[in-house]
């Protein structure tokens, strides 16, 4: 869930009277666009799982794409990394501290993704500097976050935004889950690229899933939104300010990083990231796209978990892919 959701749906519980004659002509919307959709998506999901299936029975254990190391693997946005990036012919290792996915006990989830699942604690460097240090990578994608840490006051509502339902505890920041987690990954990718003199430094791609919020302030990679920093200083809550400054200080690493020569940071700064079997999207969905819409300020265009998924993986050979990437 991107934050400008939360405060959305904050807005839809005051006592304007305008609020639920919207919500009622949101719903409606979305309820059209998800039937509409289902058709169509039923179908693209038995090309789907006939590709896996072809690419399973034809290509398993080809790992000729090289490997991919995917921190936060068992997430929301992780998991489906790890299918699309298996699908499309990289060997996968997935580092979390949950190890496996909660999918894994569903047999057509597990049997189409060929995913070597590890358990670790990327707030230490060295499960990262390990795994990199087996050789064969070709890419690091960061997809570890949260957006409620237990200092915001808002923890326990952490397991109905989050993919793995996690409930974060009292060293479970925004400081350490997103910026120490990030730093510990570039850090460890660095040093992977400087020991391995063949692998072009320049090329290698390290993939970081930031926010669109992140944009409303001036960073090295870019200008500010016009009126994002008022947004930000003055109507933006102390939780959220944290948590973008959690982003900005591993873009701000990436970037130095980019003009030390050390990686290519790829940044994706998505919106509200949905998808289709996930029900409880469908209201706040429809919402973000009238917004969009019709113009509404600091309202950006959702973006399905599966199109993030297949532009990060995307990136990877795509070596004039580099920056931030907005969706």
């Amino acid at each position: 869930r991107t934050p400008l959701y939360w405060c959305y749906t904050a807005m839809m519980k005051t006592a304007y009277p305008m609020w639920p004659s919207l919500a009622l002509l949101v719903l409606c919307w979305a309820s059209i666009q998800v039937v509409h959709g289902f058709s169509t998506n039923h179908d693209r999901s038995v090309a789907s799982r006939r590709e896996a299936a072809l690419f399973m029975s034809s290509s398993s254990g080809n790992t000729k794409k090289g490997k991919v190391l995917v921190l936060g693997g068992t997430g929301f946005v992780g998991q489906t990394v790890c299918r699309r990036a298996s699908l499309e012919g990289y060997s996968v290792t997935s580092l979390s501290r949950r190890g496996l996915p909660p999918s894994a006990a569903d047999s057509k989830s597990s049997s189409s993704s060929n995913t070597d699942y590890r358990i670790g604690d990327a707030r230490k460097v060295e499960p990262i500097r390990n795994i990199l240090n087996e050789g064969g990578y070709v890419a690091v994608i960061h997809c570890i976050g949260l957006l409620f840490d237990d200092a915001s006051g808002l923890g326990t509502y952490n397991r109905f935004v989050s993919g793995s339902g996690s409930v974060p505890d009292t060293n479970s920041t925004y400081e350490t889950i997103t910026q120490l987690t990030g730093l510990n990954a570039i850090e460890a990718t660095s040093e992977y690229i400087a020991s391995n003199p063949s692998i072009d430094a320049k090329d290698f791609p390290f993939i970081f899933v930031s926010a669109a919020e992140v944009g409303w302030k001036e960073g090295s990679f870019g200008s500010a939104m016009q009126g994002g920093d008022v947004m930000e200083k003055f109507l933006a809550p102390e939780w959220l300010r944290r948590y973008l400054a959690a982003k900005r200080a591993v873009e701000e690493k990436l970037y130095q990083e980019l003009s030390a020569g050390r990686l290519r940071p790829v940044i994706l700064r998505p919106s509200l990231v949905y998808s289709l079997d996930r029900p409880a999207s469908y209201l706040p969905v429809g919402a973000f796209f009238i917004g969009n819409r019709v113009g509404l300020p600091f309202v950006d265009r959702p973006v399905t978990v599966q199109a993030l998924s297949n532009a990060m993986i995307r990136s990877i050979s795509r070596q004039n892919v580099s920056g931030i990437q907005r969706y």
